[in-house]
């Protein structure tokens, strides 16, 4: 997979309860650091999970080499740009309307 900016990928990451029903706090980590926020559970592959790993849902904005900067959805607590390694990132499918 060489993904390229604007492509919507699936990163790892731990969810926790956040303060709404419909929010969870998503902890995304990496080599390169760690992105913290809250994020509408729409937006995570498990919906229903209160608490455990799961993924969350980003957007590429620039590659080099084998390592890739992500938008991530929500309210961020810590860096609004996540950087991990390509290799962690799941390509999201087509969606079906």
């Amino acid at each position: 997979m060489q993904p390229r900016p604007g492509a919507r990928i699936w990163i790892p990451c731990e969810v926790k309860p956040g303060p709404f029903s419909d929010e969870r706090m998503v902890r995304v980590q990496s080599r390169a650091g760690e992105w913290l926020g809250f994020v509408d559970v729409s937006l995570l592959k498990d919906l229903e999970l209160e608490e455990g790993p799961t993924w969350i849902l980003a957007t590429i904005e620039s590659v080099e080499g084998a390592r890739f900067s992500a938008r991530l959805p929500g309210h961020p607590v810590r860096a609004l740009l996540f950087e991990g390694s390509i290799e962690r990132a799941v390509p999201v499918g087509p969606v079906e309307a």
